[in-house]
């Protein structure tokens, strides 16, 4: 018997459990023995669930988890970040398996945790913090070893996706999305995270370390949310024959490399375009595979759950590879120097920023209730230096990539 303990009993956690009690003839034929939740790590262990656990499971102590030698794999599947990195610390020190869901903490401590697992040598894995269902982490892994893998973009936001969606399909305000995706569960009461960009960045960062084998931090990521977008934007580019997606985009260079999180305006009939709603889509291209793409749910308990437990799955079967899949090539950040065509709306419509656009426009939209334009191909350093001058703040513009 495999023996678990579970951190966390909340939306991913009972899927976990689901999943393993629906599956489990399945899981124990596969793996030739069973897969067992031994000891459950909860804040309130008098607190009624929604799944049916085995007497005396449920622990409030983690010490009760991390000194049972029968327990060999520790899942994490909190929202904590600080708590859950002394608990998978402490697991790899004792020589267990940890996999994880959290995205936030795999972003903090990306190269120290994956370091450390290849010391004490049993795994750490993270399926399930980038894509939600998505199989990409081990896909991509595996062809790190055969490709250089020279670009690296997603759709990585479901509750982004989901707004988004809304608004150029059905012509609502952002506003009024967002509300409505706080009441069915796709965006939390303080959505901030999700709309500025920051959950992106951090499944990024994860995303380009392990493809250009070398450290991307959180602080070498161009952010832009999509919080700023208004109805004004969407009649704009609609006009267009576009869309707009928030989009994480890695790319190697010549001499380094470009990494961005960004709104970015696709045609129509891209392939960014067609991916709608809570979904998300990622792709890579390799030197030697091409390009690759996946496509599915990018939240929500059961498909965050079934990614869990194929990583659970490949270390019970000895598929995983332990040794740390991350790279020690010292990368060289071009992001000052990053060029495309851009929209730029701005709020406040007067003669001298209209004066001032002058110089980066191709296409001027509008300079009524707000300046809209089209850039020329221009560094994205210069268009906010020029914002800063004007001394624009953050709530009073818009500015999305045109991706060709």
């Amino acid at each position: 018997m495999i023996n678990i303990g579970l951190l966390g009993l909340g939306v991913v956690g009972t899927g976990v459990v689901e999943i393993l009690e629906e599956r489990q003839r399945e899981i124990s034929l596969l793996v030739g023995e069973e897969i067992n939740i031994k000891k459950v790590l909860v804040k309130n262990v008098n607190k009624k669930r929604d799944v049916s656990l085995k007497q005396n499971t449920i622990v409030s102590n983690f010490e009760e988890i991390l000194n049972d030698d029968e327990i060999t794999i520790v899942i994490e599947v909190t929202s904590d970040i600080d708590k859950s990195y002394e608990y998978i610390k402490a697991a790899l020190n004792k020589g267990k398996s940890v996999v994880t869901a959290n995205k936030a903490l795999v972003s903090k401590y990306f190269e120290e945790l994956s370091s450390l697992a290849d010391e004490k040598g049993v795994s750490f894995l993270y399926e399930a913090s980038v894509g939600g269902g998505i199989p990409i982490i081990k896909p991509l892994k595996e062809e790190i070893i055969l490709n250089e893998i020279t670009d690296v973009q997603g759709i990585l936001n479901g509750t982004c996706n989901y707004i988004l969606t809304r608004m150029f399909n059905e012509g609502l305000d952002y506003s009024e999305v967002l509300t409505n995706a706080q009441e069915l569960g796709y965006a939390e009461m303080n959505p901030a995270a999700d709309v500025e960009g920051d959950d992106t960045l951090r499944k990024l960062r994860i995303l380009g370390s392990l493809s250009l084998q070398g450290k991307v931090g959180e602080e070498d990521i161009i952010l832009e949310g999509i919080n700023k977008i208004t109805s004004f934007d969407v009649r704009q580019i609609k006009l267009m024959q576009s869309t707009v997606k928030l989009i994480g985009e890695v790319m190697e260079l010549d001499d380094g490399y470009n990494a961005l999180v960004l709104p970015t305006i696709v045609k129509n009939n891209s392939y960014f375009a067609s991916v709608n709603m809570a979904y998300n889509a990622v792709i890579f291209k390799g030197d030697n595979i091409g390009e690759l793409k996946f496509y599915g749910s990018g939240a929500g308990k059961l498909p965050t759950g079934d990614a869990v437990l194929r990583d659970v799955l490949d270390i019970a079967l000895g598929y995983n590879r332990k040794a740390n899949p991350l790279g020690d090539k010292t990368l060289k950040n071009n992001n000052s120097e990053f060029k495309s065509k851009f929209y730029l709306r701005i709020s406040d419509s007067t003669e001298k920023i209209v004066k001032s656009l002058e110089d980066i426009s191709e296409k001027v939209l509008s300079t009524k209730e707000n300046i809209a334009i089209l850039t020329r191909e221009i560094e994205l350093k210069k268009i906010m230096d020029t914002i800063s001058s004007l001394g624009i703040e953050k709530d009073e513009y818009f500015i999305a990539r045109i991706l060709d």
